[in-house]
Formats: structure tokens, sequence, C-alpha cells
């Protein structure tokens, strides 16, 4: 067994309780732009911003979300990566959901269209408060229909 130092565990686990503790504080607005919100780690767009770049949600996301990087091919579901530092050789999708619904790929983001979306938030760490949503090491995006669609 390995003998890790209390005081460095002790500094990880306050580290990692702060963390979710800005992710649970609904309050704590780091940024909000014309629609585009940064909370604790998660973007979050909805209302002008939905309104003002009228496309598909991957659209309207790229260049929104610090970090993330889209590549597209021919025939082919995009492959996002939400955090700049993994290359796209390794890139693994983050998971997706629709009104709490995971879908199979990330082709449904070209497929939406922001009319009928309220809101979309983005999770690079893969960690939500949200119940009713499993973490993912390479990231979460939900998307929340306009009424429930």
């Amino acid at each position: 067994m390995v003998n890790v130092p209390r005081t460095l565990v002790s500094l990880s686990l306050a580290l990692f309780l702060s963390g979710c503790a800005a992710l649970n504080n609904p309050s704590r607005t780091d940024r909000t732009e014309g629609g585009i919100r940064n909370e604790g780690g998660a973007t979050i767009i909805s209302g002008v911003a939905l309104d003002e770049k009228r496309g598909s949600i991957l659209y309207t996301m790229e260049g929104r979300v610090p970090g993330m990087q889209i590549q597209r091919r021919t025939d082919k579901c995009p492959e996002i990566t939400l955090r700049s530092f993994v290359p796209y050789q390794s890139a693994i999708n983050p998971r997706v959901y629709v009104d709490g619904t995971r879908t199979v790929d990330t082709c449904i983001l070209e497929s939406l269209i922001t009319d009928n979306v309220e809101s979309v938030e983005i999770y690079p760490m893969g960690v939500t408060m949200r119940p009713g949503y499993s973490t993912h090491a390479h990231g979460l995006i939900l998307i929340f229909m306009r009424g429930g669609h």
C-alpha cells in the first residue's frame, strides 16, 4: 500500500469539495454575456445567445465554450474535445443528453436547431450536481428543449 502524506490527502479533499460546492451553488456566476454564463466551471448558453447565432446547436457552441475543439469528418459524427489539452488523436466525445435522455453520439448536435432549444449546459470536467446525470471523464453536454419536446 502506498503511504501518502496526510497533508496531501487533506489538501486534495479540500480542493475537491470546494469544486463541488462551486458547482452546487446556483447563485455563483462568474460571467454573464448576452445569454452565455460561466458557472462553477460550466458554460450555459440560453436566450439571446441561442437567438443571435441561429443554426445547429454545435454551430452555436462553437467559439463560445472555452477549450472546446470540434473536428468534422465527412460522413461521420463530429469529434468534440471539451478540454483543449487533449489531442484529437485521443479525443473521446463528451456524453450528450437531450431532456435527460442520453444520446448515442454527437450527431444530434448538428441536427438540433436553436429555435427548439431552451438552453445548453456544457460541463468540461464531466460533473454536474443535476440529479439523473452520470459523470463522464470527457465532459457532459446537457440540452434542454423548449416545452420539453
